[in-house]
């Protein structure tokens, strides 16, 4: 195994192992985060940039990893706003249930992103007096909710 250098301004040569690289990229394609990715392989941030900014085929994995990691963080968000997540509920110390949460406010943050001139913060007005078309967009919402709920149910199918 040959470790790559990466030189650094006015500092010796930086290594990076191919198996530490690899371990980066997989805890990057996780969780989004660099900087989760960089504290877990035990390397430091900076030599990571060097490593991006100077060889083309790391800048591409690294842009490839971190777009399933991004992904895969937008998939959890929109789980938990459609889906719910179960929460324990306690009485008297004990666990006695659980109770469905959605979290509202990443429903909003969703709709804000996906759909900035209805949701935003700053609404414009519909040019011409054309009313907004409500029920093509809940048509629309309904059927990208049923998609997912459908993907869901694939997915579970074949863990068990």
């Amino acid at each position: 195994m040959t470790a790559t250098r990466a030189p650094v301004r006015g500092r010796p040569r930086a290594l990076l192992t191919p198996r530490q690289a690899a371990e980066f990229f997989r805890i990057l394609a996780a969780s989004g985060s660099v900087s989760l990715a960089a504290k877990r392989t035990g390397l430091n941030r900076s030599t990571l940039y060097l490593h991006r900014a100077e060889n083309p085929a790391f800048a591409r994995r690294w842009a490839d990893a971190l777009g399933l990691g991004v992904a895969r963080v937008r998939d959890e968000v929109f789980r938990r706003a459609v889906v719910g997540i179960k929460r324990p509920v306690f009485h008297a110390g004990r666990m006695v249930g659980e109770v469905k949460h959605y979290d509202n406010r990443l429903l909003w943050s969703l709709l804000r992103s996906h759909e900035p001139e209805t949701y935003g913060n700053k609404r414009p007005q519909p040019v011409g007096g054309a009313p907004v078309d409500l029920a093509r967009r809940l048509d629309e919402a309904d059927e990208r909710v049923a998609r997912y709920e459908a993907e869901l149910r694939a997915a579970a199918k074949t863990r068990t």
